[in-house]
């Protein structure tokens, strides 16, 4: 059977880990509680696998398979995810384990991922797979203005009046309502200050009150 490293930050959790996998038959070399003590471990004791909870909103987890796997000896990586506020399933490819199942699991779901790691397969739990393969939303294009809009919206954002506005454009003071009307739509907008902000971000000349309130 085979030797292994574990790591989980809980103290009853990793003893039933350890508890688990010992009744399966396998062999816990070392153990620790933080993920920064795994890689002494697995290079003093070369195991066969290590399993780790792991939080993966963790900055220090990035890059930690590959530092694992530098000595050069195989090595099976089995990673417990621990979901919290910062969860991200689009980050677990990044992770790069050859195990990951999700807090929780089974004894027997564990048992079965090691026992597949150990043999050189790949595991993940179906939690995980059900996320990975869920297919992703198509990012919405950005609203297009007309030539009109811009224009209209240029001006506005440098504080004309839309009196002002029809008289340079050559349309009525309707018609710029109307244009106006349509931008704040496009662009999911309330008033002539955020249209200054939008447009010209913290550099904007600041409106006076009769410029933020109406078209």
């Amino acid at each position: 059977m085979s030797t292994l490293v574990v790591a989980d930050p809980r103290g009853v959790y990793l003893a039933g880990l350890e508890w688990v996998l010992r009744k399966a038959g396998h062999s816990i070399v070392a153990e620790c509680h933080h993920t920064i003590e795994v890689l002494p471990l697995v290079e003093r004791h070369r195991p066969d696998l290590v399993i780790i909870g792991l939080d993966v909103a963790d900055r220090q987890t990035a890059g930690l398979s590959a530092r694992l796997r530098a000595n050069g000896s195989p090595l099976g990586i089995i990673y417990i995810l621990q979901p919290n506020g910062g969860f991200d399933f689009n980050e677990i490819p990044g992770l790069d384990a050859d195990g990951l199942l999700m807090d929780g699991i089974s004894n027997s779901y564990l048992v079965e991922c090691v026992t597949a790691v150990a043999a050189g397969r790949k595991w993940v739990d179906n939690h995980i797979l059900q996320h990975l393969l869920m297919p992703r939303p198509l990012p919405q294009p950005a609203p297009k203005l007309t030539g009109r809009e811009t224009e209209v919206a240029g001006l506005v954002s440098r504080g004309l009046r839309n009196k002002i506005i029809a008289q340079r454009l050559h349309v009525s003071e309707g018609t710029v309502k109307m244009h106006l009307h349509h931008v704040y739509e496009k662009l999911r907008l309330g008033s002539r200050a955020e249209l200054a902000w939008a447009t010209f971000g913290e550099g904007a000349d600041h409106l006076g009150p009769s410029h933020k309130s109406g078209l």
